[in-house]
């Protein structure tokens, strides 16, 4: 059995008069770090009324536990129809914003895999998710199903980490590898924030774009050009998150930007929404982004 490391759970908590949330933060076991993007979360949220959040597209594959109330997830482009019931969830690369709706209560543990993460531990081809968002039991079956059922069982966070930790390090033992092409393509993609000349990166590898392409979809799910164009929007979302006032020309240049309306034309595309409507809705503490 993995075993939990000391000290290793962050609580943040917010209260208003409309209601609070809880986030507990979380590092992964060190061997299945890689596997992630980021830390475990386990969320609690009462709310008066049903809360509306919007999620844009990042470089990550979210795995949702949820042993609370099922989610709502809206068309973007019809918000005001019925939307589709999900209670625990996987989503694929996401090239534009989804919208998620709580009933006014949630508890979910969230783990965000990188997409060679979601390779190994899914084992299927990541373009089949991409754009979308699955029940679990359409891709983990009773694997999945079983391990939502003991997390509610379970009693504390902590416990509940330790068995994410579990299931990871055994989905991904089991599971396929990605080629070599693609975690040496993805590993200069994210140490340049999606920066990474495209062309440079098949010459070095010796692969046409296409070739380079067509492996990208099969074990990430979309192109090496569209996951560089969200790679350096997270950046900036990632700046964003600070808020130390920086001026939107000088984050554009330091994200690779040729221009604030370059920035600003990402922002429609992935967020509808400009840099100052984004930064109006984003909650503090991984509140996440509140949609009208």
């Amino acid at each position: 059995m993995l075993a939990t490391a000391p000290g290793r759970t962050r609580v943040v908590r917010h209260e208003s008069d409309t209601g609070m949330w809880e986030a507990v933060f979380a590092a992964p076991h060190p061997q299945v770090r890689a596997l992630v993007n980021g830390q475990y979360v386990g969320w609690t949220e009462r709310s008066r009324s049903v809360v509306r959040r919007k999620e844009v597209p990042f470089p990550g594959i979210p795995l949702v536990f949820n042993f609370g109330p099922a989610f709502t997830l809206l068309d973007p482009e019809h918000p005001g129809a019925p939307g589709a019931v999900r209670g625990s969830f996987v989503a694929g690369l996401h090239q534009r914003f989804a919208l998620t709706e709580a009933p006014g209560e949630s508890c979910c543990v969230q783990v965000n895999l990188t997409p060679l993460g979601g390779f190994a531990v899914l084992g299927l081809p990541m373009h089949l998710l991409a754009n979308q968002v699955v029940e679990f039991e359409e891709v983990l079956g009773r694997e999945g199903r079983s391990l939502v059922a003991r997390l509610g069982e379970s009693s504390d966070w902590e416990t509940r980490f330790d068995l994410v930790d579990q299931f990871l390090t055994g989905r991904a033992a089991a599971g396929p590898r990605a080629s070599r092409e693609v975690v040496w393509a993805w590993r200069q993609l994210s140490e340049t924030s999606g920066a990474a000349s495209i062309v440079q990166l098949c010459r070095e590898l010796g692969v046409s774009r296409r070739h380079l392409a067509a492996r990208f979809r099969e074990e990430v799910g979309l192109s090496p050009k569209l996951i560089g164009r969200i790679m350096r929007f997270n950046r900036v979302v990632s700046l964003l998150s600070r808020n130390d006032g920086a001026r939107w020309s000088r984050v554009a240049h330091e994200c690779g930007y040729h221009d604030q309306s370059h920035l600003n034309h990402d922002f429609r595309e992935f967020a509808d929404a400009t840099p100052s409507e984004y930064l109006y809705r984003l909650q503090p503490d991984g509140g996440g982004v509140l949609a009208d």
